[in-house]
């Protein structure tokens, strides 16, 4: 099941497409003084119009298109906008047979009639209406099982790739109705651009991402078993990856008997010239499991790195909070990595002049903000990540968490079975300095994320310095 936020999203492209869709609707109807006798079919095509624009938007968004991301301000952003633009194309849609059935009432049957598959005698309009209902169907079973119901991450995955069919049933149902779109060639060519741009973006994502998307070559050179946490380290093969702390990838374990769909994971660890990186995997679902028998020196797939999390942390202008609940740590591990052993730097002689752009903080001026970071966890059994954070502060420059302290950083294992719900108010007595001052980055349980923000808007910080991690698949 998804999971949608209610943060502030960027929607407006999708609502500009929209509104240009009906304006040039409209327009045509005008031009060419075509207007409908039935009022309700107004509302009908402005339902259809408008849920087909947001369905193809859907189908974009998930391309992971790096433009994209840039503009949304990461992927799960992106992600975000895609799951909210599918749940409202989702009721838009139920509209357009509503009101063209509408006038079948009072016949409460013959109104019930109209939403089932009709024998076509021959009569073209009749394929197209069966193929707009088939493409209804469609629509609410891949919605339903989006939105509502649990599914493993492989078989949710898996649902999305019937999206193209949908829309080909979509595609073939505007081309065979005599319609407003075949009617009209400013509408027609408008829509079918819209529709190819979405077709190709399905077979990029399904047949093609594979082979053409930012995919590099890596070999597992260390492996590591705490717990229920499985750590890996990779090394590149040709190319090196360049990522920064907080980002993810989508991994693929070229070996048998491990399944071959792609899964995302935060990178736990900061840039490094060599190009590896490590994985922090909590191991709690059929495919982590799996993972038991990767060996050093398997060969690795990863696509990416997407995320813009720690962009503002990257950029040392203010100190810093991460809130992490749950699984919704591991974004924190990298930024954690680089705060502690920001000391370990190299001289800008030694760094290409590309990467002390793109990461200052691998050069020795570069200073990294003071940052208070809180684990919160529902019991202690699931504070699986508390010893690879503790592992941090024992091997950096700082030794224990005497030094640590000294220095201005903090961690804290807040456990909500012990202490109740964590609050804005708790954590900012906790910190150095005042709460308004500082950039504080949430991820975890929707529910703590946004009761967090809420309290901590009401304590007089800034909603812009509220940066949250959206990224909630399943």
């Amino acid at each position: 099941m998804l999971t949608t936020s209610r943060i502030h999203q960027k929607y407006f492209p999708v609502f500009l497409t929209v509104v240009i869709t009906l304006a040039i609707w409209l327009l045509s109807k005008w031009y060419y003084n075509d207007w409908f006798e039935n009022i309700f079919k107004y509302p009908a095509k402005a339902a259809s119009l408008t849920a087909t624009v947001m369905m193809c938007w859907a189908v974009i968004l998930s391309t992971r298109d790096k433009v994209i991301e840039s503009y949304f301000g990461g992927l799960d952003k992106v992600y975000q906008v895609h799951k909210h633009i599918g749940r409202w194309s989702f009721f838009i849609i139920l509209l357009h047979p509503f009101f063209l059935a509408i006038d079948k009432l009072p016949d409460f049957l013959e109104f019930i009639a109209y939403f089932w598959f009709h024998a076509p005698h021959g009569d073209r309009n009749i394929w197209g209406t069966n193929l707009g209902i088939l493409a209804l169907l469609l629509t609410i079973v891949l919605v339903i099982v989006t939105l509502w119901i649990k599914l493993p991450y492989h078989i949710w995955k898996r649902s999305h790739e019937y999206m193209g069919l949908m829309l080909l049933v979509v595609v073939g149902h505007i081309v065979v109705i005599d319609g407003d779109v075949a009617a009209y060639p400013v509408l027609k060519y408008w829509m079918y651009t819209i529709l190819m741009l979405s077709l190709a973006g399905f077979v990029y994502i399904r047949f093609f991402y594979r082979f053409f998307g930012p995919r590099y070559e890596y070999l597992i050179s260390d492996k590591q078993q705490t717990g229920d946490i499985l750590q890996l380290t990779f090394s590149p093969v040709d190319r090196v990856m360049d990522f920064k702390p907080s980002q993810f990838v989508y991994l693929v374990v070229n070996k048998e008997g491990i399944s071959k769909e792609p899964h995302p994971f935060s990178i736990a660890c900061g840039y490094n010239l060599k190009g590896s990186f490590k994985l922090g995997i909590r191991q709690s679902g059929d495919y982590t499991r799996t993972l038991d028998a990767v060996e050093n020196g398997d060969s690795v797939t990863v696509y990416g790195p997407y995320g813009m999390f720690s962009d503002r942390f990257l950029s040392a202008e203010k100190d810093c909070i991460f809130i992490g609940g749950g699984i919704g740590i591991t974004p924190f591990l990298g930024m954690w990595h680089v705060a502690l052993h920001s000391e370990e730097q190299l001289s800008e002689k030694d760094i290409p002049q590309r990467l002390q752009v793109s990461h200052p903080e691998i050069i020795k001026a570069w200073k990294s903000p003071l940052v208070s970071l809180f684990y919160v966890v529902r019991s202690m059994d699931d504070a699986s990540f508390d010893k690879n954070i503790l592992d941090e502060i024992s091997s950096s420059n700082f030794h224990g968490f005497a030094a640590l302290e000294k220095r201005g950083h903090h961690y804290e294992l807040y456990c909500d079975a012990d202490k109740g719900f964590i609050s804005a108010e708790y954590i900012s007595r906790q910190i150095n300095g005042a709460l308004f001052d500082k950039y504080i980055f949430l991820c975890g349980p929707w529910p703590m994320v946004a009761s967090l923000m809420s309290q901590f808007k009401a304590l007089g910080v800034p909603e812009e310095q509220l940066i949250v991690e959206d990224f909630n698949l399943v």
